[in-house]
């Protein structure tokens, strides 16, 4: 490195016909030519993040809601099986508070008729 930066890394799809960075749409067959088309980011550069985390983080908690609303009558046997340590009784009291929440909305019922319809061993 002689004093010059190295470019960023590219994606070999986003390379001109000349080979070099910022292909436009329209040389990819993404557009139709004209003085509108843009180069294509690079998808390492930090305007071309696929998702931020804080949506992540949302996204990952939201599926763990769900399979917590899905799993609650094992959630409720796990915590029936905890040793006698401090703590245990409030764990086993907010599991059976879970489980009765979803039998009241339905989901257990919901899903063992989906397992049966369909066949599926829990």
């Amino acid at each position: 490195m002689h004093g010059r930066a190295e470019p960023p890394p590219q994606q070999p799809w986003l390379l001109s016909p000349e080979g070099e960075p910022g292909a436009s749409p329209a040389a990819l067959g993404l557009a139709p030519h004209g003085a509108g088309a843009r180069p294509v980011p690079d998808d390492f550069s930090a305007c071309s993040a696929t998702l931020p985390v804080r949506h992540a983080v949302a996204a990952v908690l939201l599926a763990l809601l769900v399979v917590a609303m899905g799993r609650s009558g094992p959630i409720l046997d796990a915590a029936y099986g905890l040793d006698t340590l401090p703590g245990t009784e409030a764990l086993i009291t907010a599991a059976e508070a879970w489980h009765g929440a979803m039998q009241t909305l339905g989901i257990p019922q919901t899903l063992d008729a989906l397992h049966g319809a369909f066949g599926l061993a829990e």
